[in-house]
């Protein structure tokens, strides 16, 4: 029995002195003396009894939150690492809810304060945001998320200041957090898409966030047209045709589509001819003819149009020269000649599309270029004279 009575004496004084220091700290609280008030609500909580007493975690809470909004240069040291103060505050101010009913004035006195504390960060983060101020901007509202951890704002408005302020992998981050509760939107993959390109992370990984975010957004052209890009980078030039023909059926009338499959249309013609498969080269030469003409039609001053579909016109007069040099001597008088005016006549067909680039754009070298190959090799003496004075 008396070892009894020792313990349950010794039990009631721990429990009375976590109380005496509880209301230390509150006194010290009231005093601004921060220092001492956390030293006071710190030895109060070596006390099981504490974690289970809502007082104490609220007053935990309001001296940790008064040491985060004090300026005192004495308390600097123990706000240095700020996001875990603000984690030990959010902590405090939920258990406090947690021990309390929704009606008890501990449980709305805390709410109340997580709910001022998160404001502040997100009205002084979009203030930084407004000011340029974008990394300090985006660590405000990572501490936001703290507070309200299933609250989207944080998350959105922390990676939008993490990609402004160049910090790609942090945006990319903050954007993925947001799939862990709502639907993303297009501004938040558009931030993801943008923020792995600077970040240079490999295609793979680039087309499963585009492929997601034509889940969510099927019709949206620029996903399409990052997606088509994406593919080609891949050579995945089956895919990618598939892609486009979808895309067309779906939107007849958009001229990029048709540029964009000309430009994939001319690529496997070129790889299909490496690859010796002729005749595969010479039908999709065909289809990109009609893909070019067809945009050009529309958009006859388009500069990189007409500069493609000539070099791609001439690639096929540069197939018949190669021809024409590896004959012998005797195979060249034979039809040596012919050939050779095979090649001439590509060359007089890409001719137009290359002098329509140069109007648009006189001042290209690659332009300036090819058209004293083509004029050369055409005999137009005086064209190729009037090229040389320009220069």
């Amino acid at each position: 029995m008396k070892y009894v009575v020792i313990i349950l004496v010794s039990l009631l004084t721990e429990h009375a002195r976590a109380q005496d220091l509880i209301s230390v700290a509150n006194t010290f609280l009231n005093d601004k003396n921060y220092v001492e008030a956390k030293a006071a609500i710190d030895e109060a909580f070596q006390a099981v009894e504490a974690k289970q007493n809502p007082r104490a975690w609220y007053t935990k809470a309001r001296v940790y939150h008064e040491i985060l909004k004090s300026n005192d240069p004495a308390i600097q040291e123990i706000k240095a690492d700020q996001k875990q103060l603000v984690t030990t505050i959010a902590e405090a101010y939920k258990k406090t809810k947690e021990l309390t009913d929704p009606s008890n004035n501990l449980h709305i006195l805390a709410n109340n304060q997580i709910e001022l504390l998160w404001a502040d960060f997100i009205n002084n983060g979009i203030t930084d945001f407004q000011s340029s101020k974008f990394s300090r901007a985006s660590e405000l509202f990572e501490k936001a998320q703290i507070l309200k951890p299933a609250d989207s704002t944080g998350y959105l408005y922390a990676a939008l200041s993490a990609q402004n302020a160049g910090q790609y992998q942090k945006a990319i981050d903050n954007y993925l957090a947001l799939r862990d509760f709502m639907r993303l939107s297009k501004n938040a993959y558009n931030g993801l898409i943008v923020c792995q390109q600077a970040l240079g992370v490999p295609d793979t990984q680039q087309l499963d966030i585009v492929e997601e975010a034509l889940f969510e957004y099927p019709n949206h052209l620029p996903y399409i047209f990052q997606e088509i890009s994406i593919l080609i980078r891949l050579k995945r030039f089956e895919a990618a045709e598939s892609v486009l023909k979808t895309s067309i059926q779906r939107n007849p009338n958009n001229a990029m589509l048709v540029l964009r499959q000309a430009d994939l249309y001319d690529r496997i013609f070129k790889e299909a001819y490496l690859n010796g498969e002729p005749e595969r080269s010479e039908r999709y030469f065909e289809m990109a003819s009609r893909s070019y003409e067809r945009y050009l039609t529309s958009f006859p001053n388009d500069f990189t149009a007409n500069y493609n579909y000539s070099v791609m016109i001439n690639e096929q007069a540069n197939r018949v020269y190669v021809r024409v040099n590896l004959m012998s001597k005797e195979e060249y008088e034979i039809r040596g000649k012919e050939t050779e005016q095979i090649g001439h006549d590509w060359t007089r067909r890409a001719l137009p599309y290359m002098e329509k680039a140069r109007e648009v754009n006189p001042k290209d070298e690659k332009v300036m270029r090819a058209l004293k190959v083509y004029y050369e090799r055409l005999g137009m003496t005086e064209k190729l004279a009037q090229l040389n004075e320009g220069n």
